[in-house]
């Protein structure tokens, strides 16, 4: 059923229910040009409701889907205030969300991009969704910028670079099928018409990560399997260089430049040094990983910017919010040791204040956190048990065990609610978690300290 609805208020009010039929929705222009379609999950009553921006529209609006939907279907000029559901993790307000995109530093702003559903807590409908921040801790949540083109071709991950953004276009209904995309845009709000710079050719082919290099733009590409390829920008156009194998590595490749040395990394955190010259990119060390959990993934790092600085997605569950996932702490890139380092931006530092120091016996109901402990405990976060044992460097968070070592004992514990990211003293090693369930836990922290002492620092 096609109806019309008047679009000039803030927002474009859809119903949805969670768990409910799979329906496809179109949406056309007054001059019936189709803007995009979505998969909407909802009843006939019941539902709650999803809060769009009207701009990703058009005011006069054309909708068709089933018969219903006319009826559950407003626009509102105010949408109701959603708390924050972490403290410095970001979120957006409802939605799925995944890979980290596009992410740049520009006239003062950090722009974030991320793999978007804005009308689901279930992955579908992937688009862009948008966050900015001035100091790379806390973002606030912008419109999205790119939503599915139809039913078939929807907006998959990418990157930015110089106000260039790449990314896939992936067909996800009938035969797989991707191929690259770039769009301009000056403030990062607007963008130009799309143009196809890679065409389909393997079928998986995706995640393009844009860079510079001794002046030279380049663009790297995963193809299937480990198999990855480098392009160079030459009069606007992408030609291959080489494709080259990167050992049980896949997914949203980048190239990090640290302390002088080139570095690969994967979606897995994996990561091998490099050499780029003009017969193409080349990983010329053995695998290592940048994680001990599997929880963050897709990591990618901001342009524009002096240092090096990555932001993951954490492949949390969070069940008992109307989101599903969320970001990691962004944290600056170094060098140490023969190994990459990953440290809390200084911004973040800042946020907090030192509460108490504690010996012997420590709990704490607050769930914004930062612990710093010098020596091993044992005890409870969140009703998981939780201990480290620093002569053996073993970290055991519930049922997860990892070997964290550290040449002065040390560990920079971060909780944030549903969150927890554990690094060694020298930031060599990152264990992240996803902490018990909201109605399963006991809202405390309790610790068996013994000689070792712990430094509490509370969120301000």
């Amino acid at each position: 059923m096609r109806f019309t609805v008047d679009n000039s208020k803030q927002y474009l009010v859809l119903p949805y229910f969670k768990g409910a039929e799979d329906r496809d929705v179109r949406f056309y222009d007054k001059e019936e040009k189709l803007l995009t379609s979505l998969i909407l999950e909802f009843r006939e009553e019941g539902n709650r409701e999803v809060f769009l921006p009207s701009s990703l529209f058009s005011k006069e609006l054309i909708i068709d889907g089933p018969d219903g939907l006319e009826k559950l279907v407003r626009t509102a000029d105010e949408k109701p205030f959603t708390p924050p559901h972490f403290t410095y993790h970001y979120t957006p307000d409802f939605g799925w969300i995944n890979d980290p995109n596009g992410m740049h530093f520009r006239d003062g702003t950090y722009h974030l991009y991320y793999q978007y559903n804005p009308v689901s807590e279930k992955w579908n409908n992937m688009s862009w969704g948008h966050a900015v921040s001035k100091d790379m801790v806390t973002f606030r949540e912008e419109a999205p910028v790119f939503l599915p083109k139809d039913d078939k071709w929807t907006i998959f991950s990418g990157s930015a670079l110089n106000g260039e953004f790449a990314y896939t276009v992936a067909n996800v209904k009938g035969e797989r099928a991707f191929y690259q995309e770039r769009r301009y845009s000056d403030d990062g709000y607007t963008f130009s018409d799309p143009e196809v710079i890679i065409p389909n050719f393997v079928s998986d082919e995706r995640d393009p990560r844009l860079f510079t290099y001794e002046g030279r733009k380049y663009l790297l590409l995963w193809l299937n399997g480990n198999t990855f390829a480098l392009y160079r920008e030459s009069y606007g156009s992408y030609e291959m260089v080489n494709t080259f194998d990167a050992k049980d590595a896949w997914e949203c490749p980048d190239l990090l430049q640290v302390g002088g040395k080139l570095f690969f990394t994967s979606a897995d955190g994996f990561y091998f040094e490099a050499k780029l010259d003009e017969e193409g990119l080349h990983l010329i060390s053995e695998r290592k990983s940048m994680f001990l959990t599997k929880l963050p993934y897709a990591s990618q790092s901001f342009t524009g910017t002096d240092d090096t600085y990555m932001i993951s997605w954490l492949r949390a569950l969070t069940p008992h919010l109307p989101t599903t996932g969320t970001m990691s702490m962004v944290r600056k890139v170094g060098y140490s040791d023969g190994v990459l380092t990953l440290k809390p931006v200084d911004a973040l530092f800042s946020h907090f204040v030192l509460s108490r120091e504690a010996k012997g016996e420590y709990s704490s109901s607050d769930e914004a956190l930062y612990l710093v402990t010098e020596g091993s405990f044992e005890g409870t976060l969140f009703s998981k048990p939780f201990s480290y044992d620093s002569e053996k460097g073993l970290l055991s968070y519930g049922d997860e065990d990892v070997y964290m070592e550290t040449s002065d004992r040390t560990l920079h514990i971060f909780i944030d609610h549903e969150i927890t990211e554990i690094s060694s003293g020298e930031w060599k090693n990152l264990a992240s978690f996803e902490n018990a369930l909201k109605n399963e836990y006991d809202e405390t922290i309790r610790l068996r300290l013994n000689d070792t002492v712990l430094k509490e620092y509370v969120w301000r």
